[in-house]
């Protein structure tokens, strides 16, 4: 049994690329792939095929066609191999749809210090999509994970308003000027699904004082985490404040989980 599929949607999946698995269900008389044969398909990719001719791009254009509306529950379609298919087989495939739509996760990570790259290194095994933002070019490591693009920037706060909506902003720079511009930019954008600092009680007591003095709302100053992390691990360590920090954010997101929903025919 080839099994390189789940490898390739493993690949996919923590890529935070959306894909249908298109799967054949059932089969009668002769038909081109077997029960179990598999597909993937995202919007500009493929992987596999469930036989091939005007059956597989048949498939491959309602598995987009659902990628594009957003349609996530698993449906089944029937394929009679005659002519009004246009092919000669005269089997009858039954496939099945499954859309891996994942709610889009975007980190931006500000700061290729310590934290910054123990941060990057745990987000190597978690689905999601990483911005990763600097100025200085020397402090990213020679090794990038596949989820992780890195943005080299003169002033990091110019990049603020080109990051996804319902991004989480993780700030761990080198200077705690730099960090509270970032916080500000952040903020002004009402739309961040997070907004952590590192620092201290102390830090965290001037930067609230400081972005009171410039007009934000105690609702905005209030959802900015400082110290971020989980309250209960204390540590200094660069690679427990990076578990600490994720602890905190993945909490945040369980919250935006959505129900499975049963499969249906079609």
């Amino acid at each position: 049994m080839n099994t390189k599929w789940l490898q390739e949607a493993a690949r996919w999946e923590k890529s935070g690329i959306d894909f249908v698995m298109v799967s054949v269900l059932s089969i009668k008389g002769s038909t081109p792939r077997e029960i179990g044969a598999r597909m993937l398909v995202s919007q500009h990719a493929l992987y596999g095929t469930v036989g091939g001719g005007n059956l597989e791009w048949q498939a491959i254009a309602r598995a987009r066609e659902r990628l594009a509306t957003g349609d996530n529950v698993p449906q089944t379609h029937d394929y009679p191999l005659g002519a009004t298919l246009g092919q000669c087989c005269g089997g009858f495939v039954t496939l099945l749809f499954e859309s891996m739509m994942q709610t889009p996760l975007h980190i931006a990570i500000f700061g290729a210090g310590h934290v910054g790259r123990a941060i990057v290194h745990c987000l190597e095994n978690i689905p999601c999509q990483v911005t990763w933002i600097d100025s200085r070019e020397q402090e990213f490591p020679a090794h990038i994970p596949s989820n992780t693009r890195v943005q080299l920037s003169e002033y990091p706060v110019d990049e603020i308003n080109a990051l996804p909506a319902q991004s989480y902003f993780l700030i761990v720079t080198h200077n705690h000027q730099l960090d509270l511009e970032l916080t500000e930019a952040a903020l002004k954008r009402n739309d961040a699904a997070f907004i952590g600092v590192i620092g201290s009680k102390t830090k965290s007591a001037r930067f609230r004082h400081r972005l009171h003095s410039k007009g934000f709302s105690d609702a905005q100053i209030a959802s900015m985490h400082c110290p971020m992390g989980d309250t209960e691990i204390h540590s200094k360590q660069p690679g427990e404040i990076a578990i600490s920090v994720l602890a905190q954010v993945l909490k945040i997101r369980a919250t935006q989980e959505v129900p499975a929903t049963q499969a249906v025919s079609i």
